[in-house]
């Protein structure tokens, strides 16, 4: 009999303790900010490119929530002789969630067909940085077609992303929510992540090539960054 009373009093003692628990978690009232700096610099000593500041595009701004924050610059390497084709630039985007996550980051998967781009295929690589850390990044490929033109053309693009919070990195959405999830749980954190992009685009009608334009986003990236994150907090 009595084994039977303490069987059904363990249900409801284990959920007391459970819930009683959220109490003794830690606790952080103001929102944590991401350890990326929030501008992207266009006058600094970047050897072999040049920069400008751009402004998003209505599709991004109205597909997010309005207090997201974004940055983006076009970085482009000058010609070293005036015959030289000038190369595509490389695109960079920051963008910070605003009170809401869920409503200020997507995954690039989710927002680029809205945008035109098909074929979308991802991938995982690291990239080491001119300061020697070694980071991994996703890596998405996709097409544009350009319907006005005659030629058929299409437009391939390359990109590569990490979402970065307080002291963490991380290169995949359910990485990232499960992290935030964790910080949220055992450390209290509130935090704002930031979705850092490079991007950049090639075609065989241009002269060119996959492999040259991947090389320079990840040389921008490798130069870039070092300068953009606190390392300290991470």
């Amino acid at each position: 009999m009595i084994r039977t009373h303490l069987r059904a009093l363990l249900p409801p003692v284990l959920l007391a303790m459970l819930l009683s628990a959220v109490f003794f978690l830690p606790k952080h009232e103001e929102l944590v900010e991401s350890s990326i700096s929030p501008d992207l610099p266009v006058d600094f000593d970047l050897p072999g490119w040049q920069g400008k500041k751009i402004q998003e595009s209505e599709v991004e701004r109205s597909s997010l929530a309005a207090d997201t924050r974004f940055s983006k610059a076009q970085y482009s390497k000058p010609r070293r002789v005036f015959w030289e084709e000038e190369k595509p630039p490389v695109e960079v985007s920051i963008v910070y969630s605003g009170s809401d996550m869920n409503a200020s980051i997507h995954r690039p998967e989710r927002c680029l067909p809205s945008q035109g781009h098909v074929d979308l295929q991802t991938s995982h690589d690291s990239i080491t940085l001119a300061d020697g850390r070694r980071i991994a990044f996703t890596r998405l490929t996709s097409r544009v077609p350009l319907p006005d033109r005659h030629d058929g053309l299409n437009l391939r693009f390359i990109s590569y992303y990490v979402f970065i919070g307080h002291g963490t990195m991380r290169h995949t959405h359910l990485g990232r929510t499960l992290q935030d999830m964790y910080d949220r749980v055992t450390r209290g954190y509130v935090q704002r992540w930031a979705y850092f992009q490079a991007s950049s685009y090639w075609a065989p009608e241009l002269n060119l090539s996959e492999e040259e334009t991947d090389q320079r986003i990840r040389s921008l990236i490798s130069e870039l960054l070092p300068g953009q994150i606190d390392w300290l907090e991470m």
